[in-house]
């Protein structure tokens, strides 16, 4: 097993106590397959330091793991791309394989995929492909091989133990790290597209992007992705609307009076100090609908 360090040219603003990780694996089932290649970015000194695990066989992989997580237990948290899904529950099942006790904690993940995901359409983006965020980000790479022909190489050099193909391999694994390290950045382009909602609580800052609403006979339901920070256990029931918390997301359920204007338009409305319509016979008032949802939300939760 190799451990190769790389101490980059440029520094890249990783936030401090995180690390950025990406792994490379002989296939996708962490029962039958095994870690052969993590890579790490993280900063120290005010350098940004990048380290390969590199496995020279199948073998390795539990020394691998060892000297990975020697080096990772000091971070708080973790940087992936689709690590949520893939990259921790594969390690944590191949930990659990070779009785190392450790195991990650995928609460303490910022999986950039998740970021960026339920934003698609407001970025333009096709798919949520991490070539294709980079492509986005004005990100252009050397490596030109995907994570299946890289997994082709690896099964080549065990045999051939060619320095050629080793090479092709770790280009793709440092270049995975390098540019996911810069993709955080991610955040504050979608803070400036989606204009999110903030709110200071007590104990700290949340923002909250509000991403579909419907009306459904007299009441008007708004959801909302929590952007950043933490909210728990928010269980609100007034008079005439419903703050939830459910899966990581904020629902508000409003009930809405009906009226009639004196030409006989059909009115959804909501009545706060002063009288504000939702809905104008067929025709929804979307400012409307987004500046009392946010009022509402903002009250309640600002109180907590």
């Amino acid at each position: 097993m190799e451990i190769i360090k790389h101490i980059c040219d440029d520094f890249i603003d990783i936030p401090p106590n995180h690390f950025v990780f990406d792994i490379e694996t002989t296939g996708l089932s962490p029962k039958f397959c095994k870690v052969i290649l993590i890579g790490i970015a993280y900063n120290k000194n005010n350098k940004t330091i990048i380290k390969q695990y590199f496995a020279s066989n199948e073998d390795e992989e539990k020394e691998l793991l060892l000297a990975f997580i020697k080096d990772i237990v000091m971070f708080d948290k973790h940087i992936t791309f689709n690590g949520f899904t893939f990259d921790i529950p594969f390690l944590n099942s191949r930990f659990q394989k070779h009785s190392i006790d450790f195991s990650f904690n995928k609460n303490d993940d910022i999986d950039i995929l998740r970021i960026v995901k339920p934003y698609k359409e407001k970025l333009s983006l096709l798919d949520c492909k991490l070539k294709t965020i980079e492509k986005y980000l004005g990100i252009d790479r050397n490596d030109t091989i995907s994570g299946k022909e890289s997994v082709e190489l690896y099964n080549e050099f065990v045999i051939t133990q060619d320095e050629g193909l080793k090479s092709k391999i770790l280009l793709h694994n440092y270049e995975d790290i390098f540019y996911l390290s810069q993709m955080i950045k991610i955040q504050d382009i979608l803070y400036e597209k989606l204009n999110p909602l903030s709110i200071v609580t007590k104990n700290q800052e949340v923002k909250l992007v509000p991403i579909s609403h419907k009306i459904s006979k007299s009441n008007l339901k708004m959801k909302y992705d929590i952007f950043s920070g933490n909210i728990n256990n928010i269980n609100i029931y007034k008079d005439n609307y419903s703050i939830i918390l459910e899966n990581n997301q904020l629902h508000i359920d409003i009930l809405l009076q009906k009226g009639v204007d004196s030409n006989q338009n059909h009115i959804l409305f909501y009545k706060l100090s002063t009288i504000i319509p939702i809905k104008f016979n067929s025709n929804l008032l979307e400012n409307n609908i987004i500046s009392l949802c946010n009022f509402l939300v903002k009250k309640e939760l600002s109180s907590l």
